[in-house]
């Protein structure tokens, strides 16, 4: 990596260096990535928060530089784990300032109880109950933004990471290098497994509830409860 960047914003990394491309993940305020290259006005990038079986030093793509800082000693002591008045996205990185938090960009913003935590210590929910309150978020192919937007795997990515445990950042991943997985029928699932979907390979995933139904981000639905009958059972995974 020639040099390391820290995300101000929401920053989109795309498939391939041009308008239009799909988005393949999404940073939150200050989570860092690894510039390859340029080229065109387009940065070739790895995202290391992101794990991927794509590149084992980090989520690969291409980013606009806007949202993105040189900010040598960066060091975030806190992370947000809950909505707030601020904006700031679950998963979004601060440092301690004071009574407040300072983003990487300078600005400071004022820390309310519950609002953040040290980065890895987990808050005391369950995935189901954080997921809950995300309900009717938008689906975003790509997104892991939960002020904008996530696709499947970004909800799983972030609320996991609140609990403290850190998945990769795509479905068939979280089930490929879950450290429990089985292939076998859903009925042996418990309440805040990850459930997979999919026809020949994972292609979705959401938080089992039991009784049959299970949360996700969905397509035009955005984060909804379904039955698991309603879509391609692949397998259930517990990390």
């Amino acid at each position: 990596m020639e040099r390391a960047l820290i995300s101000t914003d929401s920053v989109p990394v795309f498939e391939r260096p041009e308008r239009g491309a799909p988005l393949v993940t999404e940073m939150v305020v200050g989570e860092r990535l690894g510039v390859l290259d340029e080229s065109d006005g387009w940065l070739q990038v790895v995202v290391p928060g992101h794990a991927t079986g794509l590149d084992p030093r980090g989520y690969p793509g291409w980013a606009r530089p806007d949202g993105l800082v040189e900010a040598p000693g960066w060091d975030p002591d806190l992370t947000v784990v809950a909505p707030n008045e601020a904006g700031l996205p679950l998963g979004a990185l601060l440092r301690r300032d004071g009574g407040g938090a300072r983003l990487p960009g300078g600005a400071v913003v004022t820390l309310v109880p519950g609002m953040a935590r040290p980065p890895g210590e987990a808050v005391v929910a369950s995935s189901v109950g954080i997921s809950r309150e995300l309900l009717g978020l938008p689906y975003r192919w790509g997104g892991t933004d939960s002020t904008t937007g996530m696709d499947c795997s970004g909800l799983v990515f972030r609320v996991m990471e609140l609990l403290g445990i850190r998945v990769p950042r795509d479905a068939d991943d979280q089930f490929g290098r879950a450290p429990f997985k089985s292939r076998e029928g859903w009925k042996g699932a418990r309440r805040n497994d990850l459930i997979f979907f999919g026809k020949d390979s994972v292609t979705h995933v959401g938080f089992y509830l039991g009784d049959g139904t299970y949360l996700s981000e969905h397509g035009s639905s955005g984060t909804v409860v379904r039955g698991v009958d309603e879509d391609p059972y692949w397998g259930f995974a517990r990390y």
